[in-house]
């Protein structure tokens, strides 16, 4: 990618299934070409809502070339593997595809790496694959440290950083962090400070629900415009707030996205099933904000 990174916000695509849990290529196409409609800089797909984790390599791959063959955007490919041959395959499958650059996470499945592991992972895909590396430090139960991230950038195993789901400190950190390198947020609920702190742009599913105001407001901070960046923000933030469920949040995004008029399927079981009353909630929210 002769302009990595790709600035602002990047949508973290939703993967659709049918119900027997198979990808629904169509729809999936359908998705990208709304979302390069709208003028996101690229797509991300299997991300940490991409439900990805776990797919086989020729799964993925099948993934990545629809993804590829709709968008001339560049493709970010999320690495979320729990050794070093699962994480290497699910590389090359992306590439081959035409992925253009790597959002990879540490192996987190009951253990963690220690830190000699970690980089050792992170050299290996840089010595087998030519392709920017941003690590995806976007899982809440194992976050990396400033000094893990510090280390593997020093060592050029790393070019970039996705930091999310929570910790603003770490954002912070990263951003003030040497040798500097670009740091996107993942942080959806966010997005206004971490832009306002300087963050190059968001890795987030929340944009490939809104695509249009996540856009708008990057682009509010961008002129300086808080008072409508934070209007903006806030009028996500509500719609987050009916989204983030422990164990609801893919049933509910997807739900939401349906009650948008964009259909991407629906949740792989056992992450599927949405209450009445969930379903009502997300519609309460979105109808409160005139469905944005």
């Amino acid at each position: 990618m002769d302009d990595f990174p790709p600035h602002g916000v990047i949508p973290s695509l939703l993967t659709p299934f049918d119900a027997h849990g198979n990808p629904d290529l169509d729809l999936l196409q359908s998705e990208v070409r709304l979302l390069d409609a709208s003028g996101v800089p690229a797509v991300c797909v299997g991300g940490a809502a991409g439900e990805i984790a776990g797919s086989t390599a020729a799964e993925y791959r099948e993934i990545c070339t629809a993804v590829t063959a709709t968008t001339k955007r560049p493709v970010i490919a999320g690495i979320y593997g729990d050794s070093t041959p699962e994480t290497l395959g699910l590389v090359e499958a992306a590439l081959s595809a035409g992925a253009s650059a790597l959002l990879v996470a540490q192996p987190h499945y009951l253990f963690q790496p220690a830190t000699d592991g970690l980089l050792a992972l992170f050299q290996a895909i840089r010595k087998n694959f030519a392709a920017p590396v941003i690590i995806a430090n976007t899982l809440p139960f194992a976050q990396l440290s400033l000094d893990q991230v510090r280390l593997l950038v020093r060592e050029k195993a790393a070019d970039a950083i996705c930091q999310g789901p929570s910790d603003m400190h770490l954002l912070a950190d990263f951003l003030a962090m040497e040798p500097h390198v670009p740091v996107f947020t993942g942080i959806e609920e966010l997005m206004f400070v971490a832009f306002a702190l300087g963050a190059e742009g968001a890795i987030v599913s929340l944009a490939s629900l809104l695509p249009n105001e996540c856009l708008e407001l990057h682009d509010a901070v961008r002129r300086r415009d808080f008072k409508q960046a934070r209007a903006i923000h806030e009028r996500l933030l509500r719609i987050w707030r009916a989204l983030d469920h422990p164990g609801e949040f893919l049933a509910r995004i997807k739900f939401a996205a349906s009650e948008r008029n964009m259909p991407v399927g629906v949740a792989r079981g056992p992450f599927d099933l949405l209450s009445a009353h969930s379903a009502a909630e997300v519609q309460k929210a979105l109808a409160a904000e005139g469905k944005l």
